[in-house]
C-alpha cells in the first residue's frame, strides 16, 4: 500500500517535472523570439537614425548647392541690360527655392531629385549666361578696338585737314599779302595861301601829300578810296572826327582820295587844308587802301 502511495507520488513529481521543463523551455523561446525581435527594432531604429541623419545631410548638401550657386549667379557682371534682367529672374528664383527647402519637414527622395533637376536646369542656364556675357565682353572688345581706331584715324584725318587748312590759310595770307597795293616816292609839301611851295610853318595853309601806288598783276582792279594819316608831333591825328575800319576797330583819318586802280604804277596826291599853327617836330604819314596799310613815311617842321 504505501508503496503504491510513493509510486503515485513519484509519478506525480515526475510529470510536475515535467511540466516546467516544458514552460521553461518555452519562456526560454518566447525570451528568445523576444529578444530577437527587441534586437530587430533596435537595428530597425538605428537604420532609421541613419537614414533620417542622411536625409538631413542630403538637405542641407542640397541648400549648400543652391546657394553656392546663387553666388555664382551674384558674380555675372554685363553691360546688357536685357541679360541683367534675366539674371536678376533667375536669381529671384534661387532664393525661392532656398526659401522652400528651408520650409520642407518630410524630406525624401522624390524632393530630392526635383531639386537637383532645378539645380541642373539653373547651372546649364547659369552656362549659357557666362557664354553669352563673355560673347559680349569679346564683341565689346572688338568695338572698343574699331572705336579706338576709328578715333585714331579720325584723329589723323582731322591733323591731316587741320595741316592742309594752315597750308591753305598761310597761301592765302601770302596771296592777300602778295596782292596788296604798295606806294612809294611818298613826299609831302607845304604851301601858303596861295598854293606856292613854303618853308615857314606859319605860312602853312595847305599841306599836300604825293605818292605812288605801285603796279601790282595779283591786285585787284577797280576803284578805291585811300585814307591818309597826318599824325602830330604830340601823338593825335589830324581829323575832323572821321574814321575809318582797320583791324575790327575804327580809326581817325586826315583826308581821303577816291582812284580807280588798273594795275599799274598810279601817282596819287591828297590834300589837306591845315586849321592850326603847326608845331615843331617829326610828323608821320600813314597810307591805307583795301583795309590795309600801304605806306608810311614821316616829315618834320623845324621853323
Amino acid at each position: 500500500m504505501t508503496e503504491n502511495i510513493q509510486q503515485a507520488d513519484f509519478k506525480k513529481k515526475d510529470r510536475t517535472t515535467k511540466i516546467l521543463i516544458i514552460l521553461i523551455t518555452i519562456m526560454i523561446v518566447v525570451i528568445g523570439v523576444l529578444g530577437f525581435f527587441l534586437y530587430d527594432l533596435s537595428q530597425q531604429k538605428q537604420e532609421i537614425v541613419i537614414k533620417t541623419q542622411e536625409v538631413v545631410v542630403e538637405k542641407d548638401n542640397l541648400r549648400k548647392q543652391l546657394t553656392d550657386l546663387l553666388d555664382d549667379y551674384d558674380d555675372l557682371n554685363s553691360s546688357n541690360d536685357s541679360l541683367n534682367a534675366e539674371i536678376l529672374r533667375e536669381k529671384e528664383h534661387i532664393a525661392e527655392l532656398i526659401k522652400e527647402l528651408d520650409g520642407v519637414k518630410n524630406y525624401n527622395y522624390s524632393i530630392q531629385q526635383k531639386y537637383e533637376k532645378e539645380l541642373s536646369s539653373l547651372r546649364k542656364i547659369m552656362r549659357d549666361y557666362v557664354y553669352q556675357i563673355d560673347s559680349l565682353d569679346q564683341l565689346n572688345k572688338h568695338l572698343i578696338a574699331e572705336n579706338i581706331h576709328i578715333k585714331d584715324e579720325h584723329s589723323r584725318i582731322k591733323n591731316e585737314m587741320d595741316e592742309v587748312v594752315e597750308k591753305n590759310d598761310e597761301l592765302e595770307l601770302v596771296i592777300s599779302g602778295a596782292s596788296v597795293v604798295k606806294t612809294s616816292h611818298i613826299s609831302v609839301k607845304f604851301l601858303n595861301k596861295r598854293g606856292k611851295e613854303t618853308a615857314k610853318s606859319r605860312k602853312v595853309e595847305r599841306l599836300q601829300t604825293n605818292f605812288t601806288l605801285v603796279a601790282n598783276d595779283l591786285a585787284e582792279s577797280g576803284p578805291r578810296k585811300v585814307y591818309l594819316r597826318i599824325i602830330r608831333p604830340d601823338g593825335y591825328t589830324f581829323s575832323n572826327g572821321q574814321t575809318f575800319d582797320y583791324a575790327s576797330k575804327k580809326i581817325t583819318y586826315t583826308a581821303y582820295r577816291d582812284i580807280v586802280y588798273e594795275k599799274q604804277n598810279l601817282d596819287v596826291v591828297i590834300y589837306y587844308d591845315v586849321n592850326e599853327t603847326l608845331v615843331l617836330g617829326k610828323y608821320i604819314i600813314e597810307l591805307y587802301m583795301d583795309a590795309n596799310k600801304i605806306g608810311e613815311s614821316f616829315f618834320t617842321i623845324e621853323k
